[in-house]
């Protein structure tokens, strides 16, 4: 009896915790849908590259906190700078497997900070 029930409360959690996640998931797909997309369509054309390319590094950028509502401007061939809503200033540069190889913010290098 005492089975029955353990089993019975195991299966409705799975099912609460199975619906729950769905729900979370939804959320994380919409923001990344609605938010990320636009962050990265910029990088894309400012870099001139693929769209995994341009995830890849607004992910890494994303990863050190640069505004997703910045915008990109080309310096040189690996060079980029960008510039918040606030009017801080930033530029980062990648080599050609679009790492990062700096990244620089008002004036701090966070990539030395990691």
């Amino acid at each position: 009896m005492k089975e029955n029930i353990a089993l019975f409360l195991a299966i409705l959690y799975l099912i609460y915790r199975y619906k729950t996640y769905k729900n979370v998931n939804k959320i994380i797909e919409d923001r990344i849908e609605n938010v990320h997309r636009s962050f990265f369509k910029r990088i894309q054309d400012v870099l001139q590259c693929s769209k995994e390319d341009a995830e890849k590094v607004g992910l890494a950028l994303d990863k050190y906190f640069v505004p997703l509502k910045s915008k990109f401007y080309k310096i040189d061939n690996n060079t980029y700078s960008f510039v918040d809503e606030g009017g801080f200033k930033g530029s980062f540069s990648i080599d050609q497997n679009y790492n990062l190889l700096t990244l620089e913010y008002n004036g701090v290098d966070l990539l030395a900070l990691h």
